[in-house]
């Protein structure tokens, strides 16, 4: 773990934050889309991996490397609509800083009193306030008209007479973007039977979106509200506006001194968990990153008795086999290495020496793959008067 800390840069903290980030914004927005089994199934794998690796287990490790792509494919095909489903009306910027549509009090206001007032008049209806996912991909048919909001043009556009009346009215904003839209319609077989295809596809499009849905009924003269895939009744206009006000953000001056910190800690224990996790994935990633490398270091040869000179060719060099972290081994110079001998405990004549890796000097973070030789003879002579004269 020390060493590991050692290889610790400015640039892994970064690269942590912003993964984790970014795994943090996946978990919400596939949450939101209910796929929170396809979460479980593809985190479980390379978890299993990292563990395999990490307990060193050869088996596992040999059948999820050579396997990987086949379970990819099964997965695909186990989960294919519910990555059609997420895929399928991706925006950026709510997946990357969860922007939502922002409409103002007063379109609330608008929206809600044309939805009552078609009540009143037996006059059915769809009215879906898009919010942060893009949803072109999942109303392919639909016809623009990309006008402001006001309950005379909602009544309109609903109205038997009206060309556009078969359909959904999109909003956008604070801007009617789309009228006639076929929304794409509830697959649960949960809803009562005397609930139509209007109330299927108000139902629908919210199980597949964050997108709200007002569902007027004409037969009953009521107004229910579709939101993540269940159905409220609101039975009067303000139930309907806290409904609106509590799922649709509006569009407000907040102050930017006080938003910033809570959204910094708001759902702290589940970020902490992601960066936890995260860092893990760093430990793995760092650990299996090894590489080796090799160099012919001199021999320092040191602590000689006072009595005693080496004599003849002694060993020089000792071919060293390094490994560790690519990112250390790349910057690493054969003078950063040092193979150095204790002489203290030799006697006159010849000796042989065993080394070991205590012999060999290196920096934190490298071990010692192999070194030759493993062991070296060394001849001492005594020293004359003469030599010592000199």
């Amino acid at each position: 773990m020390k060493d590991l800390l050692h290889l610790f840069r400015w640039q892994d903290a970064l690269d942590i934050l912003i993964l984790t980030y970014i795994f943090y914004r996946l978990y919400l927005w596939l949450r939101k889309k209910k796929a929170l089994r396809m979460i479980l199934a593809i985190l479980a794998l390379p978890l299993f991996y990292i563990l395999a690796r990490w307990v060193d287990l050869p088996l596992s490790v040999w059948g999820l490397q050579n396997l990987w792509p086949v379970i990819l494919i099964v997965l695909v095909v186990i989960f294919q609509e519910e990555i059609r489903e997420v895929l399928g009306n991706v925006s950026l910027p709510s997946f990357f800083f969860g922007r939502s549509e922002k409409l103002r009090s007063e379109t609330i206001d608008k929206v809600v009193e044309a939805a009552f007032q078609m009540a009143d008049r037996r006059i059915g209806g769809l009215i879906v306030l898009q919010k942060g996912d893009d949803l072109d991909e999942l109303i392919h048919e639909k016809t623009p008209v990309d006008a402001e909001i006001n309950e005379d043009l909602l009544i309109s556009i609903f109205s038997p007479q009206s060309p556009l009346h078969d359909g959904a009215v999109i909003i956008q904003g604070d801007r009617i973007r789309h009228a006639a839209a076929l929304l794409p319609l509830c697959k649960s077989i949960s809803l009562p039977k005397e609930w139509g295809t209007r109330h299927r596809a108000g139902v629908g499009i919210t199980e597949i979106s964050d997108a709200e849905c007002m569902i007027i009924s004409e037969e009953r003269g009521e107004v229910l509200l579709a939101c993540k895939g269940a159905l409220q009744k609101k039975a009067r206009r303000e139930d309907l506006k806290k409904g609106l006000v509590h799922d649709v953000p509006l569009q407000e001056k907040k102050d930017g001194k006080n938003i910033w910190p809570k959204k910094l800690f708001e759902d702290l224990p589940r970020k902490a968990l992601f960066l936890f996790l995260v860092c893990l994935l760093w430990v793995f990633v760092i650990g299996i990153r090894q590489g080796e490398v090799g160099f012919n270091i001199p021999i320092e040869y040191y602590s000689i008795p006072q009595n005693l000179v080496i004599s003849g060719e002694p060993p020089k060099e000792v071919n060293v086999r390094l490994k560790g972290s690519q990112r250390l081994l790349a910057s690493l110079k054969p003078d950063h290495i040092r193979v150095r001998v204790d002489l203290s405990n030799v006697r006159k004549g010849n000796n042989q020496i065993f080394l070991s890796e205590a012999n060999i000097d290196r920096e934190p973070g490298i071990s010692v793959a192999n070194f030759y030789p493993r062991n070296i003879r060394i001849q001492l002579s005594p020293v004359f008067p003469m030599e010592r004269i000199q």
